[in-house]
């Protein structure tokens, strides 16, 4: 079972050029330019956008191992247009960035639409393991995950989060043009609130059977102190069973339970998270549960990951949000593989707006998004992708808008 968990990663990881933590010592670099159009629809308020440049953005990320440290960081840094020019490019502005080529065909207007267009504009991560088992970290981003979940603020090149990346916004319905994120706390080392992901940490496993550990993020106060915690056990080959606390000794706090099943045919991950965004539990929270199925079909290269979820309001007069989405990626030949990704997300709607003339046609909106690419593993260091991104946006006051993107970004990446 394990070799197909490992399969089912190798396959999953090679999809996809990303900005994950480095998992081991080495150097990664990767170099975007991309162009497109930014939302258009001659028939809704907005005008229509004309063809444009995005620009170039690289990222570059280090894993140092040295004696019983680690360090390892990344920087980004971009070469972007103007997006409020109306014109296919315009003089560069080189800066560290968040921003991604997809900001670009999420945003209009600088900023009245979002879906997933901001990424980390860079990290830098300590760790001191003084014995076998046991880690002391210190970092923006340490990513000490204890099981499966969709992942909150994944880079442009990432298909793990298809509810961002499929367009659901955190927030109440009428707040977004599509509401119904729903945050899982698998990764014990950030604190929702405030969008940190700076923290202390502590954490022990031994082998492959458990770990436990604990953080406090950063901006904790010693009036209001705010833990969290992790765990996950491996009793037996075919199972992993984990769960996490955010913000312990708050009313706000999060709380997440996840299982990984390796089954002959393909594994299962499945998920539940509890969110409290305010201390009044019976109308403040939501709460989320997705599962997703990973079949590798190792004889002809071909990995499907299929994966749902759904997110429940506790406010009553919220419906249910919902997303879907699948990644494919056929390693037809020795270095050539086609992949791609695709979502499709209903939003949550207001009841009480069918209670007013105004509004009475509004509902919780849809967001469909197709992304395929091609990847040439040049050699063991280099490979390329090109990539095309659609995304169709309907919002929850049935304004509909359209944007694609299209580009190429090589990686190059030491190798032992």
């Amino acid at each position: 079972m394990k070799k197909i968990i490992v399969l089912a990663a190798a396959l999953f990881l090679a999809s996809a050029a990303s900005a994950q933590v480095l998992s081991e010592a080495g150097v990664k670099n990767t170099l975007s330019a991309s162009f497109g159009q930014t939302y258009f629809n001659s028939d809704s308020k907005y005008e229509d956008e004309k063809l444009r440049f995005f620009g170039f953005i690289d990222t570059i990320q280090a894993r140092v191992d040295v004696s019983k440290f680690v360090i390892d960081a990344m920087l980004n840094w971009g070469a972007l247009t103007n997006i409020a020019a109306n014109k296919f490019t315009d003089d560069f502005t080189f800066v560290n960035t968040a921003k991604t080529p997809f900001w670009y065909t999420n945003h209009y207007d600088g900023g009245s639409w979002w879906t997933n267009g901001d990424a980390e504009s860079c990290y830098v991560n300590f760790i001191f393991k003084p014995f076998d088992g046991f880690d002391m970290g210190m970092g923006t981003r340490l990513e000490w995950k204890v099981g499966p979940a969709p992942t909150y603020n994944g880079n442009l090149w990432e298909p793990f989060c298809h509810i961002v990346q499929g367009g659901l916004k955190d927030a109440k319905p009428g707040d977004a043009d599509v509401a119904g994120f729903t945050y899982y706390a698998n990764n014990y080392t950030a604190y929702y609130a405030g969008q940190t992901k700076s923290a202390l940490g502590v954490r022990y496993h031994y082998k492959d059977f458990f770990e436990v550990g604990g953080s406090i993020p950063s901006g904790v106060t010693t009036d209001k102190p705010v833990f969290n915690a992790g765990a996950k056990i491996h009793p037996v080959d075919f199972l992993t069973i984990a769960a996490a606390v955010d913000g312990i000794f708050r009313e706000t706090g999060n709380i997440y339970t996840g299982v990984t099943v390796a089954f002959k045919p393909f594994i299962l991950d499945a998920y539940l998270g509890i969110d409290y965004k305010e201390s009044n539990k019976e109308n403040g929270g939501r709460w989320g549960t997705g599962a997703a199925l990973t079949f590798n079909f190792s004889k002809i290269g071909l990995m499907l990951k299929p994966e749902a979820g759904a997110t429940f309001y506790t406010y009553a007069d919220y419906t249910m949000a919902f997303y879907g989405g699948i990644r494919v990626n056929w390693q037809f030949a020795e270095k050539f593989a086609f992949g791609g990704w695709s979502s499709l997300a209903f939003g949550s709607k207001d009841k009480t707006w069918e209670d007013h003339a105004a509004t009475k046609d509004y509902w919780g909106g849809s967001v469909f998004d197709l992304r395929p690419d091609f990847t040439w593993t040049l050699d063991k260091h280099h490979s390329f992708t090109a990539f095309v991104d659609f995304q169709h946006r309907n919002n929850y006051a049935k304004d509909t808008l359209n944007t694609w993107a299209t580009g190429l970004y090589w990686t190059y990446k030491t190798s032992k």
